[in-house]
């Protein structure tokens, strides 16, 4: 599996929910099913942590903030992808999210979650009905 720092070049194109939808990634979910939940909350573990150390704020997480928000993302949002995931947390990286104020914890970073399976959503959506306009024109 590739650790933070290696998915931010070898996933750096999928840079839109569509394409993150789209990238054939493992899910969330898949990972669990075939490596366990010690895994897949590891890996989780490693981009929170990666994104800790990037952002230059004085009250960072602990072990256990750590811990806690990686259950959370695995339970709450395990329909996700690796692509979806270094997506999230590179646009926090950018301020996509907003800005900081000196902290990060859990709360900021499942918020920026929610907000993104709201957009990845929207974008599922739009591209299925995308789709069957395509093939209802087609039929026409």
């Amino acid at each position: 599996m590739l650790r933070p720092d290696q998915a931010i070049e070898k996933l750096g194109n999928f840079n839109t929910p569509a394409k993150c939808i789209n990238s054939n990634t493992p899910s969330l979910v898949l990972i669990k099913k075939e490596q366990g939940e010690g895994k897949l909350i590891d890996i989780v573990m490693s981009w929170i942590i990666d994104c800790n150390d990037f952002m230059n704020i004085s009250r960072k997480m602990n072990a256990s903030q750590v811990k806690q928000t990686a259950i959370m993302i695995m339970n709450d949002f395990y329909f996700m992808n690796i692509a979806d995931i270094n997506f999230v947390f590179n646009r926090a990286k950018k301020g996509y999210y907003g800005n900081l104020y000196e902290s990060l914890d859990g709360m900021k970073i499942y918020l920026w979650f929610d907000q993104y399976a709201t957009e990845r959503a929207q974008t599922a959506f739009d591209d299925q009905l995308n789709e069957h306009s395509k093939i209802k024109e087609n039929r026409l």
